[in-house]
């Protein structure tokens, strides 16, 4: 592990959990298969793109907390 603390020198769990997700962030996720990785890159770069960013758009406007509108369900008052 690249990690070490300065006080003992020794890596607690922690450190080691902190250390393999690092380590998986950096790698990507392996859930993903090449074809899923395929379909992921058309809907946000490719030819889906601009069906992606409309159905973005929709989902953002008709949800409050997505939208940054008040929601009058959730008055506080």
């Amino acid at each position: 592990m690249g990690r070490v603390l300065r006080h003992t020198g020794k890596v607690t769990n922690g450190e080691q959990l902190l250390e393999e997700f690092r380590r998986q962030r950096r790698a990507g996720d392996p859930r993903i298969t090449p074809e899923g990785r395929k379909i992921l890159t058309r809907i946000t770069m490719g030819d889906l793109a601009d069906e992606f960013a409309s159905s973005l758009a929709e989902s953002s406007d008709a949800d409050p907390m997505l939208s940054g509108r008040p929601d009058p369900e959730h008055d506080l008052d």
